[in-house]
């Protein structure tokens, strides 16, 4: 996460928000066949019901694809695409990796919490 990228809430988002703020993961979980989703998903990705609801990822996940940056500072950013144990893809960086992980590499949730804006998932390797 750059100083640049803020996270702001509005009324779609306002439950994720609350959720990592409370320390947890949300994602969405389909009434109609269990499927879990993407936390930004209005219909399950298998079935198409409209019938989702907030459920909490156990904040474990695999990285897909990762890729690291230079900082301003001299520091390195490493942004991953992770895969949640319950099997949404999302993006989100992965704290205290001097480099891009492996595909594959075990990640455990931690929720980073600017000075401004709302909290954002983060990762860190499982050692």
């Amino acid at each position: 996460m750059t100083a640049d990228t803020i996270a702001r809430r509005d009324t779609a988002s306002a439950a994720w928000f609350d959720g990592l703020r409370a320390g947890s993961l949300l994602i969405r979980r389909c009434d109609a066949c269990g499927h879990h989703c993407r936390p930004d998903a209005k219909a399950c990705t298998a079935c198409e019901s409209r019938s989702l609801r907030w459920v909490e990822a156990l904040g474990t996940a695999r990285v897909v694809a990762a890729v690291s940056t230079p900082g301003r500072t001299g520091s390195t950013t490493v942004q991953a695409l992770v895969e949640l144990t319950e099997g949404p893809w999302l993006l989100a960086p992965v704290v205290g990796a001097a480099s891009a992980p492996r595909p594959r590499t075990a990640l455990l949730l931690t929720i980073l919490r600017p000075d401004q804006g709302e909290p954002i998932p983060a990762f860190t390797v499982l050692a």
